[in-house]
């Protein structure tokens, strides 16, 4: 039995990933985003054991990312406030500073997208970089397998109609993916730093789409992401399409 879990150990991380944060939806009350972080702990338990388990507590304790912290959000925060001028030259009018209820907050403190993190980068992304260190640009290959994967995991969320579709389906493995792949290289494995960096996206953008109303709002979001897609452009290029890996040690 070790041995097939070891064999089949991320098709069965991200069938257990789903299935632990859909299990909720048929209750209305959403993805549980500790899924991925369950399923990394059953998976790693079966597979390696205490040592393995040992490693993965060291990436989620591991605080040391400097100004790391800063520059993912500061990333998704130039793109907005560079999609801004771009949405008002379109025709769009403000309707308003930015605004997010302390609730929401809270809310997304506790249950937000950060505590995905644990499961995809502290697990699934060091799996997946060690697994095509000898590929041609196995780092890039990594990050757009998790990319895509984390944007399948969503798509409950768009059926309900919670999020757009592209989202899921561009914003998530285009996007997203490459700038965590990026920030959890550079800090040596610093899934603190991703979760800051998760938990202020989903801040920044919360906020962001009370700037706008209606038909506009979604166009401002579309913009960002589009300047977003250029920030990861220059990473991609700038690494060498290896987002600061060094090699199988990460």
């Amino acid at each position: 039995m070790k041995t097939f879990f070891t064999k089949y150990q991320m098709p069965l991380f991200f069938l257990l990933s789903y299935l632990l944060s859909w299990w909720l939806l048929p209750s209305g009350l959403g993805l549980l985003p500790h899924g991925p972080a369950f399923a990394a702990v059953i998976i790693i338990a079966l597979t390696i054991g205490r040592a393995g388990l040992r490693e993965f507590w060291g990436r989620l304790t591991n605080f040391h990312g400097g100004w790391w912290y800063l520059i993912g959000p500061a990333i998704l925060a130039g793109a907005l406030v560079a999609a801004f001028p771009a949405n008002v030259l379109l025709g769009a009018t403000a309707s308003g500073p930015p605004k997010l209820p302390l609730e929401v907050i809270v809310i997304l403190l506790m249950f937000g997208g950060e505590w995905e993190e644990p499961g995809w980068t502290g697990y699934a992304l060091p799996a997946l970089q060690k697994r095509y260190a000898q590929a041609a640009n196995g780092p890039l290959i990594a990050t757009l397998i998790l990319g895509i994967f984390r944007g399948v995991w969503h798509l409950p969320l768009v059926f309900v109609g919670a999020i757009p579709w592209y989202d899921a389906v561009l914003m998530t493995p285009f996007v997203f993916q490459p700038i965590i792949s990026w920030l959890y290289n550079k800090t040596g494995g610093s899934v603190p730093v991703v979760m800051v960096f998760h938990y202020m996206s989903n801040l920044l953008f919360g906020g962001a789409s009370s700037i706008f109303g209606g038909p506009e709002a979604e166009q401002y979001k579309i913009l960002s992401y589009a300047f977003g897609f250029v920030a990861v452009f220059v990473i991609a290029w700038k690494t060498r399409f290896k987002f600061g890996w060094r090699g199988a040690e990460e």
